[in-house]
Parts: C-alpha cells; structure tokens; sequence
C-alpha cells in the first residue's frame, strides 16, 4: 500500500468508523489516533511499531482499513499466521449500507493478502512417543495445544518452535525445531518410560485361619446311671420290731402287774417276815400278778435288745439287696418271750 499523508489517513479511518458498529466516540478518537500512528510506523518501515499500534485501534475500532494495514505489518513482521487472521476478519466485517471506497478497497486488498499468505505458512506435527495411555499437556511455544488438535499438523510462523510435554504421572520432555515458509515437519518427543512400582514380595500363602465353633453344642443329656435300690439293713427293722413290741408288751403286762400287785398288797397282809400271805381266791391273783411281772421284764429286755439292734443296723449301713421280710411274734405262757423271722 502506497504512503498517505496524515490527513488522508484521519479522513479513511473516520469514514471507516462512521461504517462500523456504534462505538463510543472517545473510542473512536482514540482509534483514530492510534489508527494515525500505526500506519506512519508502517510507512516508516517499522512494522513493530505499527502492529502495535494497529491492534490496539482494531480492538477498539474494527474497520477493514484498520484491518487490512494489520496484516500487512503482521506479514512484514514474519507473523504469518496472525497476518492472514487478520486479513481474514476483515472478511468477516458486516459491509455497511454506506461503506467507502476506501473500504471496499481495502477488503480486496485484505482477501488477497490471505489468499498469498496461506501457502507460505509453515506446519509442524508434535507427536509424542512413549505415553503409555496417560494424558498428556503439550504446549507450543507456550500455547496448549488441545487433545483433540494433536493428530493434525499445526499452522506455525517462520522461526525456531519450543515444544514441550508434561504426564499426569509425572514425566517431562521437550524439543525445539526450525521451520521454513512453506514446511512441514514433525517434532518427536518422546518420554521416558513410565515409573514402575516395586512388585511387592509375594505373601508365602498362610492357611486359612481356623475359625472356631462359636456354635454352642447342643446340651448334654445327663442320665444318672441305674441306681442300686439299697434298703436299711435287716438289722434296722429287727431292731424298730423289737424295740416296738418289747415296749408294747412291756408296758401292757406291766400295767396288770401293777394292778394285781395293788389289789394283793390291800387283800394279803404281810407276815412278821414281811410276805404277802393271801388266801383263797388271792393265791391264784398272786400268781398271775408274778407271771405278768415277768412277762414285763421279758418285754423291756426285749425293748432293750432291740434298741441295740437298731443301733448295730445304722452303724453298719444299707445293704444293696433287699432284706428279707422280719417276722416277730411275741407269745405269753409258761415260757413268755418273743419268736421271729429273718
């Protein structure tokens, strides 16, 4: 594009503006101003200067004057890409109903400019060996490349390329590579290999721990063995039956004797010796009141010897078989005493 005098420049970028979107007019002022110092740096052959200038207007003020002198600095200043992005956005401006001739010339010039710039744009791959299917952030030049963009070659300017990769486990490489107008190149990095944990020492497999029955068994029936039917010893029931009917016929004929022996001491007088002389019906009481007497006695000793008996029987315990049935038998006559059985 061929210098213009200040004026000139003032003149398009205000009637540019008058075209663009409703803007701010301090912004536009500004714009215009900044718009003025850009395109002297670009005649000036400073292009630095100019896409500083000319970038801060656009992001003001976006016009395809302001658009088209933009690319033109970005291509001088080898920034190829950015050069054809802009030359692209004029493209995409809204064309207003009263756009200038200014304009008009200016997106022609723009569509042009990108149409020269495409081919000469340089392209690496960054392909990363080793990854192991971890993820991965790759970085170009400082810019994240996104997951889904690394398979595909990426636009890049003239120049050296710093590539770098970083793991999610920790791994790290980089690279750099030179590319020329109109390359394409791959930059490999390739990493390390990823860390590996120490197999921990196989366990010597342990037996299964015993599990104890916590079950309680089932209750045990006791069953008392047979018990031996024992029975008191024989000697025990003598001695009860003999003490009982000792005492029972003792105290019976005791009793008569007394009596007998009351009605005799009434009835028979004693002698100068002191005995009882009865006469007639009292000599036959005599006797009997004697004879039960005797019987008496019989019938205590009896008592006696049964308690003994008894005694005897509990000292020497129960016997394991069943005694034999013990008969007693008292019996009165000449000769009075008890019989039995055992």
């Amino acid at each position: 594009m061929n210098a213009t005098s200040g004026s000139a420049i003032a003149l398009a970028i205000f009637l540019a503006a008058g075209a663009a979107r409703a803007t701010n007019p301090s912004d536009v002022a500004t714009a215009r101003e900044l718009y003025k110092q850009g395109a002297d740096a670009l005649d000036a052959q400073n292009p630095k200067l100019a896409a500083d200038r000319l970038s801060q207007a656009w992001a003001l003020v976006q016009t395809p004057v302001i658009g088209f002198d933009l690319a033109r600095a970005q291509s001088q200043l080898g920034h190829l890409v950015e050069a054809r992005e802009a030359a692209l956005s004029v493209q995409r401006l809204t064309v207003a109903h009263d756009e200038t001739a200014r304009s008009n010339e200016a997106r022609s010039d723009a569509a042009k400019l990108a149409s020269q710039l495409e081919p000469r744009i340089p392209h690496v791959l960054v392909d990363v060996k080793n990854l192991a299917g971890h993820e991965a952030t790759v970085k170009l030049d400082g810019s994240l490349i996104p997951a889904a963009a690394l398979s595909v070659p990426r636009q890049a300017n003239p120049g050296q390329h710093l590539a770098i990769v970083d793991t999610d486990d920790g791994r790290h490489a980089e690279g750099t590579i030179d590319l020329a107008e109109r390359e394409t190149k791959t930059l490999t990095l390739t990493l390390d290999a990823p860390k590996t944990l120490p197999t921990p020492p196989v366990a010597q497999q342990q037996p299964p721990p015993k599990v104890e029955n916590t079950t309680a068994p089932p209750p045990r029936m006791i069953v008392d063995p047979p018990r031996e039917e024992r029975h008191p010893s024989p000697l025990v029931w003598v001695g009860i039956a003999a003490t009982g009917v000792g005492l029972v016929v003792g105290g019976i004929t005791g009793a008569f004797a007394m009596s007998d022996q009351s009605t005799l001491q009434t009835n028979c007088p004693p002698d100068a010796t002191q005995t009882h002389v009865c006469s007639g019906k009292y000599v036959g009481l005599l006797s009997e009141a004697n004879a039960l007497g005797t019987v008496s006695t019989i019938g205590f000793v009896v008592a006696g010897v049964g308690v003994g008996v008894l005694v005897t029987g509990l000292i020497l315990g129960p016997s394991k078989s069943q005694a034999k049935s013990a008969t007693i038998t008292p019996f009165i006559g000449p000769m009075s005493g008890v019989a039995g059985t055992f």
